[in-house]
């Protein structure tokens, strides 16, 4: 067992396919991702709304009302984490017109003759506009309150509380956690990949297993005539083989981590532990195309395997947001896919960790992996050993 442990792991080492598709596959394909979401990701502020104000330095009728508004626009600009409004004071409509025509400002303000402001933009249906429309609402609306109350209590507006909740700007806020960490459609892209790389490991058990079959490799039939049982041969390359699996899928996930900047969301430690059972389960489902007695070398096996990869990953959600909906609806409608499929099950593994506060369907989804892996063994180990050959 022992030897034969050591001959898989150098085997495998030096297989084309096993550096290529369970090393090389994840570490490239997390680069290309990289790349593809780096202009997506924002640091969470939203980028101050650039606007002109007409006539704030002028003396004329109104210049009290617009200097008034003029303060309040200056309080949203005011540099900080809180800043809302780029402001930028002009002295007639025709600058504040160019600078919209130019694409420099996103609106611009001017105060009418009864201090109210007026306001223009180029696209009604922004965002931009809408929260400059919000901004110019909240002033007139708070203007009109604070007239009723100097008109009813003048001495009201003496005391600041009175006023704050005469306008409304106290509030209560209670921060209640609902998901273990603040959910990222991105991050869901990366542990689908994840997934594919653990199904993508599946080459090292078959090939460990397949080429210690007489009949698809010379090492085999050389393996068939030796005195070790064919059991423990087996145990020997099953091992040999999820050792390969785990240190290559340790590696994407080392990559993913401190290279790629994928959040894990503090539980590093726990999904090592994850990756140890879905490379099992890598190493199982190998091991078991491997030792299956059909007529297929290594090239249409290790092709199988490629392909049901392939497919599997589609309903994980890897391929872009048509397939990410795809797997959505089928957790809705058919759950039980979740739990057959296994690239959607290691992504799942992953991202319970991410999303949820308990730690129950982590070790759910590890035990099921676990258990999937000794049942897919076993009947490697049964279609292995019953094997029986006309010639070598």
């Amino acid at each position: 067992m022992g030897s034969s442990f050591v001959v898989t792991l150098k085997s495998l080492v030096r297989a084309p396919s096993v550096i290529i598709w369970v090393l090389a596959f994840p570490i490239i394909m997390s680069t290309i991702f990289l790349f593809m979401f780096s202009g997506m990701r924002t640091d969470g502020v939203a980028d101050p709304i650039s606007v002109a104000l007409v006539g704030a330095a002028d003396e004329k009728d109104g210049a009290a009302e617009t200097l008034d508004f003029a303060e309040v626009l200056e309080a949203l600009a005011a540099d900080g984490d809180n800043q809302l409004l780029d402001l930028r004071l002009v002295e007639t409509s025709g600058e504040a017109a160019n600078l919209l025509a130019a694409g420099e400002v996103e609106g611009y303000y001017e105060v009418s003759a009864d201090g109210a402001p007026d306001l223009t933009v180029a696209d009604t249906g922004s965002v931009g506009a809408a929260v400059l429309e919000a901004v110019a609402s909240s002033y007139v609306q708070s203007g009109a309150l604070m007239a009723e109350v100097a008109e009813r209590d003048p001495a009201t507006l003496n005391d600041p509380a009175a006023v704050a909740s005469a306008l409304g700007l106290s509030a209560g806020v209670e921060r209640a956690q609902v998901t273990h960490a603040t959910p990222d459609e991105i991050v869901r892209y990366y542990y689908a990949l994840l997934g594919m790389a653990t199904l993508m490991a599946t080459q090292a058990g078959m090939l460990a297993v397949a080429s210690a079959q007489p009949c698809v490799s010379e090492l085999g039939a050389r393996r068939a005539v030796a005195g070790t049982p064919r059991g423990r041969q087996l145990v020997g390359c099953v091992a040999g083989a999820w050792v390969v699996s785990f240190a290559a899928l340790a590696l994407a996930f080392a990559f993913l981590l401190l290279v790629v900047g994928v959040d894990f969301a503090g539980r590093e430690g726990l999904c090592l532990v994850g990756v140890g059972a879905c490379s099992l389960l890598a190493t199982a489902i190998g091991a078991f195309v491997g030792a299956l007695p059909i007529r297929a070398d290594l090239s249409a096996r290790s092709g199988i395997m490629t392909g049901l990869t392939c497919l599997l990953s589609l309903f994980a959600g890897l391929y872009g947001t048509a397939a990410l909906e795809l797997s959505d609806w089928l957790a809705r409608t058919a759950p039980w896919t979740a739990w057959v499929n296994p690239t959607k099950l290691v992504c799942d593994t992953f991202y319970s960790l991410y999303f949820y506060t308990s730690l129950a369907p982590f070790a759910l989804r590890v035990a099921v992996c676990v258990a999937a892996s000794l049942v897919l063994l076993v009947l490697a180990t049964v279609a292995f050993r019953r094997q029986s050959y006309e010639h070598l």
